[in-house]
């Protein structure tokens, strides 16, 4: 897959955050995210839809971040982006083109 991206496209920052989960007192464990690197990209919502839950409305929206490929942007399952001052969960991902990388991120905000 080719992906054509202009720089000036990439105007929006997002922080990539790892979680390394902390005990607590219950015996659980509790997020504690880390920063991990700061870059630009692009950031644009993909796809949004309502449905009813349980009698509640709700939204499902999904957006596209797509940055340059850094070797600190180390992705596990509890990874997540900031941007905008939002936190977005890691739906899926994957590094296109060989030169010059970038990588694509489908992103779903916390709930």
């Amino acid at each position: 897959m080719s992906l054509q991206i202009d720089i000036g496209e990439m105007r929006q920052t997002g922080t990539f955050r790892k979680n390394t989960p902390v005990n607590n007192l219950s015996g659980g464990q509790d997020d504690h995210y880390t920063d991990v690197c700061t870059c630009r990209g692009r950031f644009r919502q993909r796809s949004a839809n309502k449905n009813l839950e349980q009698g509640d409305i709700v939204q499902n929206k999904s957006f596209e971040w797509v940055c340059r490929f850094q070797s600190a942007i180390v992705i596990d399952a509890d990874s997540a982006w900031v941007i905008g001052g939002v936190y977005y969960r890691i739906s899926s991902w994957e590094k296109v083109d060989q030169q010059p990388h970038f990588y694509q991120f489908i992103l779903n905000a916390f709930q």
